[in-house]
């Protein structure tokens, strides 16, 4: 292509030709081009350099606001320019007003577009389920901090790298190619081997507009999979509570049928033996109903201003007696001018007495238990020490759930039943309940109530 000048420049000279030509024949009929043109060569010289420098001119009128659009769709020129040949009257100001409005549209359609796109992305971020768009050849392309926490997968990984080298599991590598080979869902659990955490994979083909590409979707079910645990648990649990004394009864009452209502004392020892039994399967009744209208926030608590060494020495006499029963040295103090906590005294009361309760049961005769009440920061902490039997270090983290119970084989050592319902209690109160404790050298079990 030409330049403006030349394409100008040519121009003229063509016309002129024809004009003169034309000019030519009118003048003089007999005179030929060739001869006009000698004629007036001078003439012709200074009507070739006044075209030239009105190409020029027209050159500077035509390419600069054009080179300068050129320029402002670049980047390189500002709004200013533009606005300027917006003033030309001609097709140019109304090209410059046209690109205006069009670069004004596209502008705003550019930031929409990266708004929903920034949008998008922090949902994608803030994800607690893991998001991973893997295409037909297994690189990654997309991956967000859901999965990346998942799968510890380093902050550096970015977005390329292969499928298996971004997630180390073979069991994610084989969903993807079963799902890009049958180009429908497919679904699967792992189990992650660094928490042990339990994952569901879902992967689904990106399909019409994105063919070829696979999103994996990671949801964690670790909590549904622990309350599935629990649940059988609770069921095996409750079974096995129930079993011993529904043994127990019927054995009792196929020993009387055989005859021993014949035998007074053994009828008033069986019937002695029933009622026990009976007592038991109330007692695991009682407290699984406490349990669950605990737990479903069902028991309202009637907090008042509680004294805590008052509270302390009052709890504490009650069980005095029981201990020295079991031949063990009960005592108790309190520090001097503690705040009051704000508490239900009946619900406290409860907690209290199942923690000395469960001292004083699994303390040998001869040793010890102390109560303490003292102040800690903003908290009021209760503590209950003996020198008993002690818990497992692996028996700690689990001795609150309901049912544990650390030796299965003692069949007389509750329902289990009782510290569970004490930490819904003391976590209903706003406070926490935890133990220490070694083996061989007793427990210390001790909660916290927010002060008044």
């Amino acid at each position: 292509m030409l330049p403006f000048f030349w394409r100008f420049f040519l121009s003229f000279i063509f016309i002129t030709a024809i004009s003169l030509t034309i000019f030519s024949t009118w003048v003089d009929p007999n005179s030929t081009f060739k001869e006009l043109l000698s004629a007036r060569l001078p003439d012709l010289l200074l009507l070739l350099l006044g075209e030239a420098g009105l190409a020029g001119l027209l050159t500077v009128l035509m390419r600069n606001p054009i080179y300068n659009l050129r320029r402002y769709l670049s980047g390189s020129n500002t709004d200013k320019t533009l606005r300027r040949i917006e003033k030309r009257p001609d097709e140019i100001g109304a090209l410059a007003k046209a690109l205006s409005k069009y670069t004004a549209q596209s502008n705003a359609t550019i930031d929409d577009l990266m708004a929903q796109q920034r949008y998008l992305a922090t949902i994608l971020e803030n994800l607690n389920d893991g998001i991973c768009i893997v295409d037909r050849q297994g690189s990654v392309r997309v991956i967000n901090q859901a999965t990346k926490r998942m799968f510890q997968i380093p902050e550096s990984a970015v977005s390329g790298q292969t499928l298996i080298e971004t997630i180390r599991h073979h069991k994610v590598l084989e969903l993807w190619q079963n799902c890009q080979t049958s180009g429908i869902q497919q679904t699967a659990q792992l189990e992650t081997s660094m928490d042990r955490n339990y994952l569901q994979c879902i992967a689904t083909p990106l399909k019409p507009y994105e063919e070829g590409n696979i999103l994996l979707l990671f949801q964690d079910v670790t909590r549904l999979h622990q309350l599935e645990i629990v649940r059988r648990d609770f069921v095996s649990n409750v079974s096995h509570e129930l079993r011993t004394p529904l043994t127990s009864l019927k054995l009792i009452t196929e020993t009387l049928s055989d005859g021993a209502m014949d035998d007074p004392p053994a009828q008033q020892r069986f019937l002695k033996q029933m009622e026990t039994e009976i007592d038991n399967l109330t007692q695991l009744v009682q407290e699984l109903l406490e349990l669950s209208r605990i737990e479903s926030g069902l028991v309202p608590l009637q907090k008042t201003a509680v004294d805590p060494c008052a509270f302390i020495n009052e709890t504490a006499a009650r069980m005095q007696v029981q201990a020295e029963r079991a031949g063990l040295t009960f005592t108790w103090d309190c520090s001097s001018n503690l705040p009051s906590i704000s508490a239900d005294t009946a619900r406290l009361g409860q907690v209290l007495i199942n923690l000395i309760h469960n001292a004083i049961k699994f303390t040998p005769p001869g040793g010890e238990i102390h109560v303490s009440v003292r102040k800690e920061k903003e908290t009021v902490i209760f503590s209950v020490k003996d020198t008993g039997v002690g818990i497992p270090q692996k028996d700690i983290d689990r001795i609150f759930e309901r049912f544990y119970k650390t030796d299965r084989s003692r069949s007389k050592s509750g329902t289990g039943l009782g510290l569970s319902i004490a930490r819904h209690l003391v976590e209903a109160h706003d406070g926490k309940l935890w133990v220490e404790s070694t083996v061989g050298k007793g427990s210390t079990f001790s909660f916290s109530l927010p002060i008044k």
